[in-house]
């Protein structure tokens, strides 16, 4: 769990039925980011993907990811200059499983990455 460690969540907002906003807060000092890359620090891209999974494990009840149909990471995550990193989550629930489609935007309303996806539901 990355969660108090590499991040916290600062803000978690839900301004539709099955959307929430949430915003992060990275911790530039972070072990991780002294091997990737040194002098560069970037947030690696499986780290967004275990964050946003983080996130819905927290407040939809979900187990695991079934499969990821969209994947894109757009612009590097650099904790000393983008601290704070904002989720914007849509998502359908059902009995047995969410289908999500989350985009993440850094300060200036860039978006870094996107995801769609599908994670079971916890049993």
């Amino acid at each position: 769990m990355l969660k108090g460690d590499l991040y916290n969540i600062t803000e978690l907002t839900y301004p539709e039925g099955t959307t929430m906003q949430v915003v992060i807060s990275l911790d530039p000092s972070h072990n991780i980011f002294k091997g990737h890359f040194p002098q560069q620090p970037v947030l690696p891209g499986v780290c967004l993907i275990e964050i946003l999974k983080e996130i819905l494990i927290q407040e939809l009840d979900i187990s695991r990811l079934q499969e990821a149909s969209v994947v894109k990471f757009m612009k590097l995550v650099d904790p000393t200059q983008e601290p704070t990193v904002r989720f914007d989550i849509n998502y359908n629930s059902t009995e047995t499983e969410v289908s999500v489609s989350a985009t993440s935007y850094l300060t200036n309303e860039e978006a870094n990455f996107k995801f769609k996806g599908t994670f079971s539901k916890t049993s």
